[in-house]
């Protein structure tokens, strides 16, 4: 089945999705555990244009593509929705997660969304920025857990895991609970400065007055 993005009534397709939902971009294909035991186990794979292919390493089929979808990008015998959205203001990710805001998905993981082209990777994170307030997104990469909150959220995490701070607006206010380096009501800038922080115990609280990107490290010590 094939539809169009540009079409005026774009088709809902609530049925589709089974639970947990993961789209993979076209960036560095994951090699850890984490985000390889994610994918085999969704329930639900959309792929953006030219990813499609990467997954014959695990032998698995998406059930959606969505992108320009130039048909040399597809090697394999594809009976899934195909979704073709030709709008080159977008990327790839802002297509599939549009997509996925249009059929009210509440929540997603993103993988292979950096590596490779470094302008892509930085586009992806920025592109968190956009959607943290629209649907429940985690990005993970080999090696790291990375989302996007405003105000007090908490983490589960474990003592000496690296915990990284973006934030994307000048004089934000953040402040956190259970990391080594505390910050309390302090003035953030987008800069490097909240980054290599550590976990001191199985959870911590970051509370921001705008955006923030957390990176939480998985990999195992």
């Amino acid at each position: 089945m094939s539809i169009s993005l540009e079409s005026k009534s774009p088709i809902i397709m609530k049925s589709l999705f089974k639970s947990p939902i993961v789209i993979l971009v076209n960036g560095l294909f994951p090699t850890s555990p984490a985000p390889l035991e994610i994918l085999e186990n969704a329930g639900t794979v959309i792929c953006t244009d030219g990813a499609i292919n990467k997954l014959e390493k695990l032998d698995l089929i998406p059930h959606i593509i969505i992108g320009d979808l130039d048909s040399k990008d597809i090697h394999i015998e594809f009976k899934g929705l195909i979704v073709r959205d030709t709008n080159q203001y977008n990327t790839d990710l802002e297509k599939a997660l549009g997509w996925a805001v249009i059929n009210n998905v509440k929540r997603l993981t993103i993988l292979g969304a950096t590596g490779l082209r470094e302008d892509m990777t930085l586009a992806n994170h920025y592109i968190l920025f956009d959607y943290y307030d629209k649907i429940e997104i985690k990005m993970i990469t080999d090696y790291h857990t990375i989302s996007c909150h405003k105000g007090k959220q908490s983490f589960h995490s474990s003592p000496g895991k690296n915990i990284s701070l973006f934030v994307k607006d000048y004089d934000t206010t953040v402040s956190t609970i259970n990391l080594k380096y505390s910050l309390n009501k302090s003035l953030l800038d987008p800069s490097s400065r909240a980054i290599s922080n550590e976990s001191l115990t199985d959870n911590f609280e970051v509370d921001s007055s705008g955006p923030i990107l957390v990176f939480k490290d998985h990999l195992e010590s």
